[in-house]
């Protein structure tokens, strides 16, 4: 995989180059707890459980959900049918994906660290009702990937005597994809999960050189350099294959970065907003804010080398009409090509701050590499901003407040406390529409 950055940029990144080699030297769970062959022999043995016939629904939410979309959507779209995903709680998607699964051959994969998120755990008595009322045994179709001892759904999985995974305690949600969570929706779609860790593992490693690092260092620090005055991070993926991997980059990217407090305790309200755009669609949307619009983004171009089953579009065909000659003997991909590069000078003309990752193939060694590299940049951007980026405490104040409402023990006098500072919710003006 190569990755280029626009304009050269290698002054003034010494410190970038020792925080990787530190961060190298003392890794973080998703580093150190990277599967080994234990660890990938006991997701592959749960997979061989599951009937070959069955439908996969994921319960999960946010780290629970995006990976293991962002694995299957790239690697295997032509198996992503076979997974359903439930990431949120609106009554009508799940009534809807009720009515049109056949529970009977169905898995139920549900995910989530703690084994408690409230969504999750929802969606999972819902479907546990729907189950039962089909006659069904959910102990016998439900597959937990939760904390291997703590929290309610490793407590309910044991008491069931549900099959389960772990995930690594050290590992963070967001940080999950390389294990049980990712990997194994990403299994029974197709991906080869050996060779995706292979990649992770293999980047890794040639990232202790300072050759290897030198693309990851040079892309940070341009990012750095243009941080202040370009808080926006555009996503812009050239292929449709790899527009899910901005949804799950963007988590990662704005709750570890976003922090209203820095290491030492300050308020300094810090962070990047991660925006994700499509190549050549949002060509014809949000190209033109991007090029005449406020110079506040930095732009992050994906692309991937695939090979074509389309030829060239025919002579015959380009004779329709004379201001279509230029087509003949072209491709899409040609054409495809040609306006993404011509975004990215348009970008570059108008003075933007342009990177691009090419991939050389769209495979698993390829995404695994990139999936390290991405968890590992945010880590390094974190350290940049001087805010912890494994924690997200600006998401448990909704949460007390919706468990205050909902009525669960402990929750009462926090919710109300953060209710009291916030502007009394009041019903909106009607619009009545004949």
């Amino acid at each position: 995989m190569s990755l280029h950055w626009f304009p050269q940029n290698d002054h003034g990144d010494e410190d970038l180059k020792e925080t990787l080699q530190q961060l190298l030297s003392q890794p973080p769970g998703f580093i150190g707890d990277l599967p080994g062959q234990d660890e990938l022999a006991h997701i592959e043995a749960v997979a061989e459980t599951i009937p070959e016939d069955h439908e996969i629904l994921l319960l999960g939410i946010g780290g629970s959900s995006l990976g293991a979309l962002a694995l299957v959507d790239a690697l295997c779209p032509d198996r992503a049918d076979r997974l359903t995903v439930l990431d949120n709680i609106d009554p009508d998607t799940l009534a809807r994906t009720l009515e049109t699964l056949d529970l009977e051959t169905t898995t139920v994969l549900v995910i989530s660290k703690s084994g408690g998120t409230a969504e999750t755990t929802a969606q999972l008595l819902w479907i546990i009702d729907a189950l039962k009322r089909d006659g069904l045994d959910p102990d016998q179709q439900i597959i937990a990937i939760t904390d291997p001892k703590k929290g309610p759904l490793r407590q309910l999985s044991e008491d069931r005597g549900w099959r389960t995974l772990p995930v690594p305690p050290s590992v963070g949600g967001r940080y999950s994809v390389l294990t049980a969570v990712g990997l194994l929706p990403a299994l029974l779609t197709g991906v080869d999960i050996r060779k995706l860790v292979s990649g992770a593992g293999k980047i890794l490693a040639e990232l202790k050189t300072a050759e290897a690092g030198h693309g990851l260092i040079r892309w940070l620090s341009g990012w750095r350099q243009h941080h202040e005055c370009c808080p926006t991070l555009v996503h812009f993926a050239y292929r449709d294959r790899m527009v899910t991997l901005g949804d799950w980059f963007a988590q990662l990217w704005a709750e570890s970065l976003g922090k209203r407090h820095d290491l030492e305790g300050n308020e300094v309200y810090r962070g990047s907003t991660p925006l994700v755009a499509r190549g050549v669609t949002d060509q014809h949307s949000m190209v033109q804010l991007f090029v005449e619009g406020p110079n506040d983004k930095q732009f992050l171009i994906l692309d991937a080398n695939l090979p074509s089953t389309l030829g060239s579009l025919s002579h015959d065909s380009a004779q329709l009409h004379e201001d279509l000659h230029y087509l003949a003997g072209k491709s899409l991909e040609d054409l495809r090509v040609a306006e993404r590069d011509g975004t990215v000078a348009a970008l570059q003309s108008a003075g933007r701050s342009v990177s691009v990752i090419q991939f050389d193939a769209l495979d698993e060694p390829h995404l695994g590499a990139w999936v390290m590299l991405m968890e590992i940049a945010t880590v390094i951007a974190a350290d940049h901003l001087k805010v912890d980026p494994f924690d997200q405490p600006g998401v448990e104040g909704g949460k007390a407040v919706a468990f205050s409402r909902m009525g669960k023990p402990g929750w009462k006098s926090q919710g109300e406390a953060i209710e009291s500072g916030a502007t009394e919710l009041r019903p909106a003006p009607v619009i009545e529409v004949e």
